[in-house]
């Protein structure tokens, strides 16, 4: 073995070991667990999103998003007019799909609303991070 190829295996090892060292530390002093923290609000956000509350009859949503949203886009078929057909509802947007098709599936792998890709819940905004507070005195 030449020498060169001795030195660039010594320095390929000494490099793994480095990197090992790093991952172990990181992994010990808990900067893994912000990670996991962010997973279980987000699972947390997702049940939310497909418990029984989000669950309604197509007679209870909106006016104006019947009227922009006439089918289902899973299935493409329009919503009925009877009240007792169950549409899932997404909170942040508000577009609903029949609770029959497989939004649940979608929203549990893809963790987004299925139409428009957004969040499954209002994005809260910080009162002391630029949002202004508005009282109405009558």
């Amino acid at each position: 073995m030449s020498p060169d190829v001795a030195l660039y295996l010594e320095v390929a090892a000494a490099v793994a070991m480095v990197v090992l060292i790093v991952a172990l530390a990181a992994a010990a002093s808990g900067a893994c667990r912000n990670d996991c923290r962010a997973a279980a609000a987000a699972d947390a956000d997702m049940e939310r999103a497909l418990g029984d509350a989000t669950l309604v009859p197509y007679a209870q949503t909106a006016v104006e998003a019947r009227a922009r949203q006439r089918c289902c886009v899973f299935c493409q078929s329009e919503y009925a007019k009877a009240s007792d057909e169950l549409v899932r509802v997404v909170p942040a947007c508000g577009h609903f799909f029949h609770a029959a098709c497989d939004a649940d599936r979608w929203i549990r792998t893809r963790r987004t609303c299925p139409l428009c890709r957004g969040a499954l819940w209002p994005r809260a905004v910080p009162i002391g991070a630029g949002a202004a507070v508005v009282m109405v005195v009558p």
